[in-house]
């Protein structure tokens, strides 16, 4: 466990680096707490019971070292799949929701209205904000925007306002 905290310290410590970075440093940092973490838990790998929870937890874990180890060899990547368990959260939050939609054209409304903001979430924007944005724009716009218009409303734009970004991307 303390290696796995150790980690996730690294983690912690590289979060605001660029993608190159963070490769650079877990190289130097990560990699060889991981490889000491592996390495041990192959010599623990004929001495456990299978059948207990320990020996299942290792074997679980070795089984799947090439998987862990591969948010070492890209810089973009998460340790964990933690965020994307989050948004997938409020998903299923919202898709029990839906079960009391009036129509099944309400529900798609809902369920468009939830990606939509989920989207500008993730962006590193203020969802109300952006909604309130884009819905203002879009009347300004009329009936039949060109394409090029639409495109400096969806959320990952460099053109949206300062004012409904949050200050962390």
């Amino acid at each position: 466990m303390e290696r796995i905290g150790i980690l996730y310290k690294i983690e912690e410590l590289v979060r605001d680096k660029t993608a190159e970075e963070r490769y650079e440093e877990r190289q130097k940092q990560s990699r060889p707490v991981l490889d000491a973490l592996f390495e041990w838990l192959h010599t623990m790998e004929g001495s456990v019971d299978r059948s207990s929870l320990i020996g299942g937890a290792i074997l679980y874990t070795l089984n799947q070292e090439k998987y862990l180890r591969r948010y070492l060899e890209d810089g973009h990547l998460s340790i964990d799949n933690n965020s994307t368990e989050r948004a997938l959260k409020n998903f299923s939050v919202g898709r029990r929701n839906w079960l009391f939609a009036k129509s099944i054209r309400g529900a798609d409304a809902s369920a468009v209205v939830y990606s939509i903001t989920e989207t500008a979430l993730l962006n590193g924007l203020k969802s109300y904000m952006y909604l309130a944005y884009v819905l203002e724009e879009l009347r300004q716009m009329g009936p039949f925007p060109k394409p090029e218009e639409l495109d400096r409303l969806l959320p990952w734009s460099d053109s949206l306002p300062e004012e409904i970004k949050t200050k962390a991307k």
